[in-house]
C-alpha cells in the first residue's frame, strides 16, 4: 500500500507540473522585464527640449501581450506637443525641417541587445530548478 500511495503522490505531482513550471517561468520573466525597463530608463537621455525633462525616460513601460502566454511588450510612449511619438526619432536620429541632421542617441536597442545575452537561461533557471527538485537523481 505504501508504494501505491507514493505512486499516487508522484502522479499528482506530475499533473501539477506544467502549471508550476509556467508560474515559475512567468514570475522570472516579470523580474527580467522589470530589470530591462529599469536599464532602459537609466540609458534614456534627458533633454531640455521636452515639455517635462525626463518625459522620455518616464514613458518607458512594459505590459503583458494579449493572447500570448509568457510574453511582454516594452514600449516608449513619450509624445511631442502634436501628439506624435518621438522615441524612435531619439533612438535613430532624424532630420530637422531646415535639413540638418540630429544624431541618434540610442537607448532602447543597445540595452535590449546587452541584456538579451543569457536571457533565456535566466528565465528558464527556476523551471530547471523545479524539475531537479521534483525528480532528483539517484
Amino acid at each position: 500500500m505504501a508504494k501505491m500511495t507514493n505512486l499516487e503522490r508522484r502522479i499528482a505531482r506530475m499533473n501539477s507540473f506544467p502549471a508550476q513550471i509556467q508560474a515559475a517561468v512567468e514570475d522570472q520573466l516579470k523580474v527580467e522585464v522589470d530589470d530591462m525597463v529599469a536599464a532602459m530608463k537609466r540609458a534614456a537621455p534627458v533633454s531640455d527640449f521636452e515639455k517635462r525633462p525626463g518625459e522620455l525616460r518616464d514613458s518607458i513601460t512594459a505590459y503583458p501581450a494579449q493572447g500570448r502566454p509568457a510574453a511582454w511588450r516594452i514600449i516608449v510612449k513619450a509624445q511631442d506637443s502634436k501628439g506624435r511619438y518621438y522615441g524612435s526619432y531619439v533612438e535613430f536620429g532624424h532630420n530637422k525641417p531646415d535639413g540638418t541632421r540630429v544624431p541618434a542617441d540610442p537607448f532602447f536597442w543597445p540595452t535590449y541587445r546587452a541584456r538579451k545575452r543569457g536571457l533565456r537561461a535566466r528565465i528558464l533557471r527556476p523551471a530547471r530548478k523545479l524539475i531537479r527538485d521534483m525528480f532528483p537523481r539517484g
